[in-house]
């Protein structure tokens, strides 16, 4: 049953004026509406819940309703895990982070990388399946943990990188699958048995579990979620699993692979989980704030840091912690987020198993309870303008990244650093949109009677910011 919990106490940042929860169910609605949001959201001042709501179906069928118990694939949110568990066993003093992952798998050619190098995604190992088990593996059986590590050990192919030098987005999956081999190694417990006994028990998290691949697809799991994929060509969603952009080889090599993946949760549970984390009830006060510092750049733009297991950055809303899942090649059909403000204490998780780009939602529904402008999403539809008008709006723009704005093919066309430049669609004379349905783009220009521009503001996924002409 859907059930939107409403704040008994209004949290020191939200003023008594606003009624939070239908802001936020509002916009909600319009992401469900237009960006098809399938999904679970839940919101907390500290340990008391502002808004908790699920919307849509668990299959692809669309049959069956989500609730508040429904279980989703977390991705890359599992690394919180692995790395909470590494640190228990640091603590507990079974290992050093200093150990050469060597001391566990003496096999392995990698003498001078660290257990630091792997929680900091810094190791410079090298791929386990594009640059290792690809095209070496085969479809007869699905790989293990293990098997990463002794496929690592007779390839013996050099690092990409010095170890603790950077971060490198071609090379950081080999990571946590070592450091969930590594709890193995040093407990003699699976390493679900192990984060069953230690975290989810100890935490009440009744609904966390950890699957491998092949069970969750194989075996009918209650209220577990269908992952569910929109392929941006096609315009079109698709059970993830028919999805035949993969090889059989890439789903054998990684379905069974965790540490960086593997366990499902619901939002509820993993509010538990951020509430144990950020009150130090599961680490001590030094190791939490260990496990939340900032140990290498990930992002030169947004200025976001490698934690362990973790990312932490600083925004216009003060220190963050957050980890997300953006719909990697091995969860596809998932988009979630969990993301904690620490001076506010407010913590956002959105959970989604069918969604397209544009689904991005833990941004605005910062934005609402900051009291910052949002433009909830909505359908848009070119217009004709004089296109003399466009003179007026080309230049370079902070937002705070450089973008540039220019004039082509009878229209204003962005860049956006890293990516393919973007065409843009006159809605009115003063605003345009993106004429990609992957991304919700649009600028918007403030004039005064004789055309001049005052102000520009960019407006990204409902993130409206002001841009300094420069």
């Amino acid at each position: 049953m859907k059930k939107l919990f409403f704040l008994l106490i209004l949290p020191s940042f939200l003023t008594a004026q606003k009624n939070y929860p239908a802001l936020l169910d509002q916009y909600m609605q319009a992401a469900v509406e237009m960006n098809q949001f399938n999904g679970s959201v839940l919101i907390a001042k500290g340990s008391n819940i502002i808004y908790e709501k699920t919307f849509g179906t668990l299959d692809y069928a669309a049959k069956l309703p989500l609730d508040r118990n429904s279980m989703f694939e977390i991705g890359m949110i599992t690394e919180e895990f692995t790395a909470a568990a590494i640190l228990l066993l640091r603590d507990e003093g079974k290992i050093r982070l200093s150990d050469p992952i060597t001391k566990y798998f003496p096999k392995l050619p990698y003498q001078n990388v660290t257990i630091k190098h792997l929680l900091t995604h810094t190791s410079g190992l090298p791929d386990y399946y594009d640059d290792v088990m690809k095209n070496k593996w085969g479809a007869k059986k699905y790989a293990t943990n293990t098997d990463v590590v002794n496929s690592l050990a007779a390839a013996k192919i050099p690092l990409a990188a010095q170890p603790g030098t950077r971060f490198d987005p071609r090379h950081y999956f080999t990571d946590y699958p070592v450091l969930a081999a590594i709890i193995e190694r040093v407990t003699g417990k699976s390493y679900a048995d192990y984060l069953q006994q230690k975290i989810f028990t100890p935490l009440r998290m009744t609904r966390t579990k950890v699957f491998m691949g092949v069970k969750l697809n194989e075996t009918k799991i209650p209220n577990h979620t269908e992952s569910i994929y929109f392929d941006e060509s096609k315009q079109q969603f698709f059970p993830a699993d028919s999805f035949q952009y993969f090889s059989k080889e890439f789903h054998h090599i990684t379905k069974n692979i965790i540490g960086g993946k593997g366990i499902s949760s619901t939002a509820h549970d993993l509010f538990l989980w951020c509430r144990a984390l950020h009150n130090n009830k599961f680490l001590s006060a030094s190791t939490q704030k260990e496990m939340f510092s900032a140990y290498v750049l990930k992002d030169t733009a947004s200025r976001i840091y490698i934690g362990y297991g973790v990312l932490v950055g600083k925004n216009e809303f003060g220190d963050y912690v957050q980890q997300r899942e953006t719909g990697n090649n091995e969860t596809l059909g998932y988009l979630n987020a969990r993301i904690y403000y620490a001076k506010a204490d407010l913590t956002i998780i959105n959970l989604a198993h069918k969604g397209k780009s544009t689904s991005a939602i833990s941004g605005p529904l910062a934005y609402i309870l900051f009291d910052r402008e949002i433009v909830p999403p909505y359908m848009h539809q070119a217009v004709s303008i004089d296109t003399a008008l466009l003179v007026n709006y080309v230049g370079t723009y902070s937002v705070p990244n450089i973008t540039t704005v220019y004039k082509k093919e009878g229209t204003l066309w962005m860049t956006n650093p890293g990516e393919a430049d973007l065409k843009l669609l006159p809605e009115s004379n003063t605003k345009f949109f993106s004429s990609s349905k992957e991304y919700d783009w649009q600028i918007e220009f403030q004039t005064d009677e004789n055309g001049k521009v005052l102000k520009t503001y960019f407006i990204f996924s409902g993130l409206k910011k002001e841009a300094k002409k420069l």
